[in-house]
């Protein structure tokens, strides 16, 4: 039942439309009628009301200015106003406000009727909205943490079969969904509406604004089929939505896998930065990925330059990384774009591990909540200027020997180093140096030059077909065990395992 307050100071009018009409027949209940307007704002305060019926003249607080107080409280309140005189002011101000009728004492019994009739469809309406918004809710949480791993088979079953999901179809895939009209939330909901009606299909909501579709079918070919149908809908039936991407995971053959191929959808819409838009992007689409991470790291080899470099051009480094990242493509997803400028960031951390005292975890964070590519720009501009800085001071407050250092072993690291041929080549104590280095960098210095051998070998694995006992041997290890067990220990993979991730 909907529950009404009726205010008025005249106690016959109050009465008299108690009377009028049988209100519980329409759905309604009277709870509270009040003779001023502070009274009916208090009882407003603390018990919800969803129909106001109030005189437009009243003690204290007139109609109007209750029904715009009790709007503050409750958004969703109606009202219809009482007055013993059409006075067009007042009119024009409910209407603002946005009563539902103005009706003139006395009270006509089939106009107070059919306004009733009007707000109770109106508030149904609102309640099915409420109660359709909280069932996608819950159904989104328990697919977004079946999608991560964050939930367990027995919970996801029973919750699954409330949403009328079923796990036992042969074969399912995870398609993310990237458009550039993000941000408007009436078009997310019409656009999953479409979806779920014309496929067999669910949706969710992704926290970077990717529209999730888990789709299921009798076999792998026909879920590659239901994705190209898919696109091609998209492109005929929703040209609201802009350019667009459909990345598709790859087929699994239970729920239980259903995250892996959420994890490869994600993997495959970093492709977008060399294909067309408006398509499929999948494992049957050729991608030159050894071309694409070369490239990649051309330009990130170039930024970490610039940055060295005292800074200079530093800002048209960054532009040029972004340019490599939208030259083919009329739209790059922001989920995208942060994803490789979180890689970058990386890079340069890795790359400049001898800089003190700036944090790039930070940076990382902010990128998180980045929501579109200016904002994604802004954060790596600062980082970069703030490393710069960090560059500057260090430099000014380092040893000259330690720099000399540095500055030989970056240039020489794929030759046999070591404390000894250090201190013999720039005439040193070679226990001095290695306390020096210790102090300034704040590794020691075997711990650092086998970072930086790594560092330079998971470059190469990533953009060279190179085998990697000869990756090992460019980047200073004569010994190929060695270096196997090295980056097995550091990197937690060996090199034949990390080039293919």
């Amino acid at each position: 039942m909907y529950k009404v307050l009726l205010a008025d100071d005249e106690p016959l009018i109050t009465k008299g439309l108690e009377a009028l009409i049988d209100w519980e027949d329409y759905g309604f209940e009277i709870m509270h009628i009040s003779e001023d307007g502070e009274d009916a704002l208090d009882y407003i305060q603390e018990n919800p009301i969803d129909l106001l019926v109030t005189d437009i003249i009243m003690p204290k607080r007139t109609g109007l200015r209750l029904f715009e107080e009790a709007k503050k409280i409750r958004p969703q309140i109606k009202c219809i106003v009482l007055s013993g005189y059409e006075e067009f002011e007042y009119v024009k101000q409910g209407m603002i406000l946005g009563i539902e009728n103005y009706l003139v004492k006395p009270v006509d019994e089939d106009e107070l009727l059919k306004t009733v009739q009007t707000v109770s469809e109106k508030l149904s309406a609102i309640r099915e909205e409420v109660e359709e918004t909280a069932f996608h809710t819950l159904k989104d949480n328990t697919l977004w943490r079946l999608l991560n791993g964050e939930i367990n088979k027995n919970e996801w079953e029973q919750r699954l079969s409330l949403y009328g999901m079923s796990s036992l179809r042969p074969f399912y895939n995870v398609s993310t969904l990237e458009f550039s009209n993000v941000g408007n939330q009436e078009l997310n909901v019409e656009l999953r509406k479409n979806i779920e009606s014309h496929f067999s299909a669910h949706c969710l909501l992704s926290p970077d604004q990717e529209l999730l579709i888990i789709l299921d079918g009798t076999d792998p070919a026909e879920l590659y089929q239901i994705n190209q149908q898919l696109a091609e809908y998209l492109r005929t039936n929703c040209p609201e939505i802009g350019t667009f991407y459909l990345s598709m995971g790859d087929p699994v053959a239970s729920m239980e896998q259903i995250g892996e191929s959420y994890f490869q959808a994600r993997e495959y819409s970093l492709y977008q930065i060399c294909l067309e838009p408006n398509t499929v992007i999948s494992s049957q689409v050729h991608v030159d990925r050894q071309t694409l991470l070369k490239n990649q790291q051309t330009y990130k080899a170039d930024l970490v330059k610039r940055i060295l470099d005292s800074g200079e051009e530093v800002e048209d480094g960054i532009e040029l990384f972004f340019q490599t990242l939208t030259k083919d493509t009329k739209f790059l997803a922001p989920a995208v774009a942060r994803k490789y400028t979180i890689d970058l960031i990386v890079y340069i951390y890795h790359s400049i591990q001898d800089v003190k005292h700036y944090n790039h975890t930070a940076a990382i964070e902010k990128l998180v909540y980045a929501t579109d590519l200016q904002q994604i720009k802004h954060i790596l501009t600062d980082y970069c200027q703030e490393l710069v800085s960090a560059i500057d001071h260090q430099q000014d407050s380092r040893s000259p020997i330690v720099q000399n250092v540095l500055d030989y072993m970056h240039a020489h690291y794929n030759e046999e180093l070591s404390l000894k041929t250090l201190s013999q080549r720039f005439h040193i104590n070679p226990i001095y140096l290695g306390q020096l280095f210790q102090k300034e960098i704040g590794v020691v210095f075997s711990e650092y030059i086998n970072h930086f051998r790594l560092e330079k070998a998971k470059e190469l694995l990533k953009t060279t077909h190179l085998r990697a006992g000869e990756i090992g041997k460019k980047v200073g290890y004569s010994d190929t065990a060695y270096f196997y067990k090295q980056f097995k220990k550091h990197v937690g993979a060996t090199p034949t395992e990390w080039r293919n991730i």
